[in-house]
């Protein structure tokens, strides 16, 4: 029986944080970046999708000053300190951002593990279509991801105070 549990856990694991649900890629009024500690290779894509013309802005969140805000003159990059500093505070203010300035639709860059949160967060605070993409991510950080992640989603999910 235990070793049931285990595989359907392995199982979740794997299809909710290690290989989620993929989207294709498209054109969106902004670009959201989720703020990722240390995490180079999040704000490098957000910075090519917005430099490819996937949407004329880029909203980046500094993680409440874990990350500095990118600064190329040639585009337009809005960084923000997200409140709460959690995901939901960044898909709230994106969400803020977006009724003040009439978007409709959003890209969403997140790590790959948080990409199943980032997407139930998006879709409870905005009307609109919402695509999430990530980078890869190094095998090495795989496993603590995993678990912050069924943390971190299980506190999403059941607290349902985020979004204005």
């Amino acid at each position: 029986m235990l070793a049931i549990i285990i595989t359907g856990l392995l199982v979740v694991s794997g299809l909710l944080f290690v290989w989620p649900a993929s989207q294709p890629l498209r054109r969106a009024d902004a670009i959201l970046a989720l703020n990722g500690a240390g995490d180079t290779a999040r704000q490098d894509l957000a910075v090519s999708l917005l430099r490819r013309g996937y949407a004329p802005v880029l909203l980046f969140s500094e993680g409440a000053g874990k990350n500095d805000c990118p600064h190329y003159p040639d585009l337009r990059i809005i960084c923000f300190d997200p409140r709460p500093a959690r995901t939901v505070g960044e898909i709230d203010e994106a969400a803020r951002y977006a009724r003040s300035h009439h978007l409709r639709s959003l890209l969403v860059v997140s790590g790959r593990a948080q990409t199943t949160r980032a997407r139930m967060l998006a879709r409870r605070c905005f009307p609109g279509p919402v695509t999430v993409v990530s980078p890869p991510t190094p095998w090495t950080q795989v496993p603590f991801q995993v678990v912050y992640e069924w943390g971190a989603t299980i506190r999403a999910e059941a607290d349902s105070s985020g979004c204005s």
